[in-house]
């Protein structure tokens, strides 16, 4: 599938503006869209058993719409452009909740950019608008998924954004066009809920609550459900007063592009799903909002990201084929996941995060990984996953970020930061080759792909016995907090790691009577596993490439597992190589959580 890359623009705050719908145009009929019964689906976390229970043989149905035919307004186009005025068709699909209940939360997802309208041989560009029976309905492959939320209890719409994405009409502005087209879809399920026009093709009289409101993104549509979000700010209680609907309750953010910076840290739970063998996002781009939320003092909202090993991009989409029919050297992806596991892992890993986020379920957070209480799980809904996760700000004691070099002198918490035997060396963040910055080899940027290129120490040591120490100042009590949460990873290419074998290491706390208590990680802990890949020559960049990812994510260690030490008075926390001879690590946010 051919996909238009976007030059990147400079994002700013646009107005939304409400437009009313013309005469509606009458579309061929076609048969309502009914959501596929997966095969395979997937345990509950508790079972921790693999997918193999067939779903109900009945699920609220996922019913096509047409709304009619209207046009948008392009503001940076002059009025007497031809691409001022964009024709644009509201359509998309739509589940309900069966029963008469309500009102119900309102679950918006938008699909990624793959090109809606016919490509011409020869041209680089697709044509808008071009007839309905040629159109590419990208909004058609999450209808399980439409259907799986309304049998939860939501009313879920997946809605035609291909206008957003097309460059048939005049180069666009980032999330003008889409601004408008969720204002429309929303305001007309606002008049049908509320017993006016309704041409959705269900009973809506009642049913939507447009006072709790959800996204959810796949690809270009994740990152720009976060920029919609963000812009229009429908993340305050003010957003049902100035939209008409909002404020949005959280955004889940699914193998998410990347392609514009300067957003602000999100002010609500955020959570994204990246597959390990994405053949479209190629480098897990999307890790860059979970880095800009970690990077935020005032975030004041919960953020996961997690790492779904041997999943692509299309598969969470049910009208996609995978992106490419060979990955060579990805032997951790040999083979991909099976599209039904796939979009069955999605639909379990929803259905907890709209729990979360309206109910406040404290069993589902724990089922998505984010109970902060235990360990980093291995996987997830029976399959192969770990995380990054990030409590809110005001539940974090910061350690190390890192944000400077100057953290490996003095902590974030104010005390020293000693490395006996062990190398440090600060690596900034972003993406950067050793001629661009003379004595970053350490960092491998041109040697691996780390996704979202967070700034982050390596630490290396060669002998047994080495240790990194943090120091905390007279008077912190850590008492009322529950782990020590750090995230880390192995570098692949040094010759320190022992190739196919994981690390580990000794979190040792000390109180101020001298008394310690100490833990070692696990000898599976995902985070310390040596990463799957292979090593290439690299005629450009000294030390070769490795072919593989290398994700940052989370080690947690309860504090019920350190015994015989005063949490109230703790005043070093150190980070003891002692299990191997030598090692190289990866590591940043090393915190106190609660």
């Amino acid at each position: 599938m051919l996909r238009m890359i976007r030059r990147p623009l400079l994002l700013f705050a646009l107005p939304f503006l409400l437009l009313g719908c013309s005469t509606p145009v009458v579309l061929p009929t076609e048969t309502p869209i009914m959501t596929t019964i997966a095969t395979q689906t997937l345990e509950t976390a508790e079972t921790g058993q693999a997918p193999t229970a067939t779903e109900p043989a009945s699920l609220p149905e996922a019913v096509e719409y047409n709304l009619g035919d209207t046009t948008i307004t392009q503001l940076t186009f002059p009025e007497d452009s031809r691409f001022r005025n964009m024709p644009v068709r509201l359509n998309g699909i739509i589940a309900v909740p069966d029963g008469d209940g309500g009102p119900y939360p309102v679950v918006i997802i938008l699909h990624g950019n793959h090109p809606g309208c016919p490509v011409p041989e020869g041209d680089t560009v697709d044509r808008w608008p071009c007839d309905p029976e040629v159109e590419r309905p990208n909004y058609r492959g999450f209808d399980y998924l439409v259907s799986q939320l309304a049998a939860q209890g939501y009313v879920a719409l997946s809605i035609n954004v291909n206008a957003e994405n097309t460059f048939g009409f005049g180069e666009p502005v980032p999330i003008e066009r889409l601004g408008q087209l969720v204002d429309l879809h929303l305001k007309s399920l606002s008049d049908a809920s509320s017993g006016g026009e309704n041409k959705f093709g269900v009973e809506l009289q009642g049913r939507a609550d447009l006072k709790q409101l959800a996204f959810i993104g796949h690809s270009q549509g994740g990152e720009y459900a976060y920029w919609l979000t963000e812009k229009a700010v429908l993340d305050t209680p003010d957003s049902f007063k100035n939209h008409g609907y909002g404020p949005v309750y959280g955004i889940l953010m699914i193998a998410p592009s990347a392609n514009w910076g300067g957003a602000r840290g999100a002010r609500l739970p955020l959570a994204l799903i990246l597959p390990a063998c994405d053949n479209d996002v190629i480098n897990q781009e999307g890790q860059l909002f979970y880095e800009i939320n970690r990077l935020d003092p005032d975030n004041s909202s919960w953020a996961s990201s997690v790492w779904l090993e041997n999943a692509n991009h299309n598969y969470f989409n049910s009208t996609l084929a995978d992106e490419a029919v060979t990955r060579p050297g990805r032997s951790d992806c040999e083979p991909i996941l099976q599209a039904e596991t796939q979009r069955d892992f999605l639909s379990a890993y929803t259905k907890d995060f709209l729990a979360q986020i309206f109910n406040q379920d404290q069993d589902a957070l724990a089922r998505l990984g984010m109970d902060l209480q235990a360990q980093a799980p291995s996987e997830l809904y029976g399959l192969p996953a770990h995380l990054a996760s990030l409590a809110p700000a005001y539940d974090r004691l910061r350690l190390l970020l890192p944000g400077s070099a100057a953290e490996l002198e003095t902590n974030l918490a104010g005390g020293s930061v000693t490395a006996e035997g062990a190398m440090t060396f600060f690596c900034e963040e972003g993406y950067y080759t050793p001629s661009v910055k003379p004595g970053s080899e350490p960092c491998k940027r041109v040697n691996l792909v780390i996704p979202g290129n967070p700034a982050m120490i390596v630490t290396s040591w060669s002998q047994n016995g080495t240790a990194l120490r943090f120091s905390l100042p007279e008077g912190s009590d850590l008492s009322k907090f529950s782990s020590i949460s750090l995230r880390a990873a192995l570098d692949p290419l040094s010759p320190l790691n022992k190739a196919g074998t994981p690390q580990v290491f000794t979190i040792q706390l000390v109180d101020s009577q001298g008394n310690s208590a100490s833990v070692h990680t696990r000898a599976d802990e995902p985070a310390l596993q040596f990463p799957l890949g292979d090593i290439e020559e690299n005629d450009t960049f000294e030390g070769g490439w490795f072919t593989g990812r290398v994700p940052l994510t989370s080690i947690r260690i309860p504090f019920s597992d350190f015994v015989g030490v005063n949490f109230a008075e703790i005043r070093e926390i150190n980070i003891l190589f002692d299990k191997t001879p030598s090692g190289s690590l990866f590591i940043s946010d090393l915190e106190i959580v609660r």
